[in-house]
């Protein structure tokens, strides 16, 4: 898990066990499209579509205290591989239960979330190299493997779509595509 993440973490006392629930994020940010950050793009991207009530309930479980959307309502930059519910519900988890299914042990669910994100605005003609793999270092500091056609192999060997249509939603401080199914970082 990279320094910084961690730090984060520490401070907002992830690593003591809190109980399970959501805290409330701030409301989109009305505007340009860009004009708000990776949280409230993708609060206002799951208010149209809804499908990222399960990535924005684990983002915000109490036991993060916050750490988790800090970091990606801030002015740092990053991209985001953020999975839909349908890709949370072929591991059984839902906004109603994920927090929960982490509450013994946190730091795997800030282990997984934090395998979702990359430093930098990176759009994806940066990212799904159109000749050749690329490997790309996460926050949680383990690497995901991008193919020209737009899928992504994570650490247990498995295949990773990116949603086509839903590339590139562009947000003030990074980038979000939308997958399939949940990246799972070696253990």
């Amino acid at each position: 898990m990279s320094n910084k993440i961690l730090k984060a973490a520490v401070a907002a006392g992830v690593i003591a066990l809190g109980a399970a629930g959501v805290a409330q994020a701030k409301s989109p940010v009305p505007g340009k499209p860009g004009a708000s950050n990776i949280v409230d793009t993708a609060i206002a991207a799951n208010k149209q579509l809804g499908v990222f009530d399960t990535l924005l309930t684990a983002a915000t479980c109490d036991y993060f205290n916050g750490a988790v959307v800090n970091l990606l309502s801030g002015r740092d930059r990053y991209t985001l591989f953020a999975p839909t519910d349908d890709a949370f519900a072929k591991l059984n988890l839902t906004p109603d239960n994920v927090c929960a299914a982490f509450a013994s042990d946190p730091t795997a669910l800030l282990n997984v979330l934090t395998y979702h994100v990359t430093e930098g605005r990176r759009f994806s003609n940066s990212v799904f190299n159109k000749r050749s793999v690329k490997m790309v270092e996460m926050l949680n500091q383990q690497y995901i493997v991008t193919n020209p056609n737009l899928s992504i192999n994570d650490a247990s060997g498995r295949t990773i779509n990116a949603v086509q249509q839903f590339v590139n939603i562009n947000a003030s401080n990074g980038v979000i595509h939308v997958i399939d199914t949940v990246l799972l970082p070696a253990t």
